[in-house]
């Protein structure tokens, strides 16, 4: 199955999913899948928050949100990017800061939830491009 990328509008800030380039369904800019890096995403399938997309947001900027056992892509331009994931209330989350750059320009992570007394965490660690499922 191809690679399913997730792309905001440079214009209008209307986030899709693209599956090759095309226009923005709101605004008509033409949006490319080559920015420079690319940053994988890979929610790991978990029976906790599973009915719950998991809300992304990239530098505190909204990028939609990712189902359960689902894997995106999201063309990036090179520069340091904090990831931060929620679900539902719970926003506790470990914050990495991704870097992309033309040494390192494909940077993929796998995010699930650690079960905890009072309140779960969403986990973001960095996986090997190798390890990540195509969908």
């Amino acid at each position: 199955m191809a690679r399913k990328y997730r792309v905001k509008c440079p214009r209008c800030g209307n986030v899709q999913n693209l599956l090759a380039p095309a226009a923005c369904a709101k605004c008509g800019e033409q949006l490319s899948l080559e920015q420079g890096g690319l940053l994988g995403i890979y929610r790991m399938g978990n029976f906790v928050g599973s009915a719950a997309g998991f809300g992304i947001y990239i530098n505190e900027q909204p990028y939609g949100q990712i189902g359960n056992r689902e894997s995106l892509y999201l063309p990036l331009p090179y520069g340091e990017y904090k990831l931060h994931i929620v679900c539902g209330m719970n926003r506790k989350c470990n914050d990495p800061v991704i870097k992309l750059s033309p040494e390192d320009p494909f940077v993929c992570v796998k995010v699930h939830i650690n079960m905890g007394f009072i309140q779960n965490k969403l986990v973001i660690e960095r996986a090997d491009p190798s390890t990540m499922p195509q969908d």
